[in-house]
């Protein structure tokens, strides 16, 4: 399991890469909630706090076998930067159906982005073959290192919104929203945690419901598509912390965009949209207590938001 303490140390080793993200009120969504804007962040996304955490901690000698990871885009990035800030080589399986400015965002980086297989599953499988022959993975969510790494989001909340009573978080593997969850449980059990899924992309809210909805890869939500890795340290992190798991739909995820764009200025993908579509939607209660909605990133190909539009 991942601790405070383990979240505290992250903070302290990306601290000098990765300054705070802002934590921005927004009225238009309603009374006294407040958007933590990740989408803000270099590479455009949350991930590149656990990608720093867990390269940082590698030896010399674990990075100089080269660094070997699996992502639908966002994770990718983020690999793709900290590898290169370190030094290190990385070579990164993408699905075929990467939208475009994610795989260029890694070759930008210098790393080896590979299009491999119709979805992230088969990318991942070949990017773990791959591992086993040689190389340091580095999960987009089953690592501790990882979780710690996004862990620091709850942090940064708490300091910055002491009065915190809720937090919701976008879900894929489960590593962005069980660090959070450490991190606020940990400091305030009482506070509420609730994870969200699109309805097309439900693997956590099928673990955590026991339900059996299918995984649709056709999604605005391409960034939180796959199934869970069997044996993931993120689902008994998840069980125990998250007070509960909801679900959004496309159009609902496609509204959150096209708000986050007209009111706040913000370029947000939909898997970094699907928390601020659950409370414009009232999936979850605007109730007035203090909400924090993470944002988790804001990279979408120029077609998608053309369409959205």
């Amino acid at each position: 399991m991942v601790t405070l303490g383990d979240i505290i140390r992250a903070r302290r080793r990306i601290a000098p890469h990765l300054p705070p993200s802002a934590l921005a009120a927004s009225p238009e969504l309603g009374e006294n909630i407040w958007l933590k804007l990740e989408n803000a962040n270099i590479t455009a996304s949350f991930k590149i706090r656990g990608a720093l955490n867990a390269i940082l901690s590698l030896s010399a000698e674990e990075r100089s076998r080269g660094i070997i990871a699996a992502s639908s885009g966002n994770h990718a990035g983020a690999v793709a930067y900290a590898a290169q800030l370190t030094g290190a080589a990385a070579q990164i399986l993408m699905p075929k159906t990467t939208p475009k400015k994610k795989v260029d965002r890694v070759r930008r980086y210098g790393a080896q982005a590979l299009l491999y297989g119709d979805n992230y599953d088969e990318a991942e499988t070949e990017a773990l073959r791959r591992a086993r022959a040689g190389g340091s993975w580095i999960s987009p969510y089953n690592d501790p290192r990882v979780i710690a790494g996004a862990g620091t989001i709850g942090v940064e909340i708490a300091r910055q919104l002491p009065d915190v009573q809720r937090v919701l978080a976008p879900v894929s593997g489960g590593g962005l929203i069980a660090g959070v969850a450490t991190a606020v449980k940990a400091l305030d059990p009482a506070i509420e945690v609730i994870g969200v899924n699109a309805r097309s992309t439900p693997a956590m809210y099928n673990a955590f419901h026991d339900a059996k909805l299918p995984q649709v890869w056709e999604t605005l939500a391409d960034a939180l598509s796959g199934e869970i890795e069997a044996g993931s340290i993120t689902l008994p992190i998840c069980r125990r912390y998250l007070d509960d798991m909801v679900l959004v739909s496309e159009e609902q995820m496609a509204a959150a965009m096209r708000f986050m764009l007209e009111t706040q200025g913000c370029v947000v993908e939909g898997g970094g949209a699907v928390a601020v579509a659950a409370v414009m939607h009232d999936v979850v209660p605007r109730d007035g207590r203090a909400t924090v909605v993470v944002v988790s990133g804001g990279n979408v190909d120029l077609a998608v938001l053309r369409t959205l539009l």
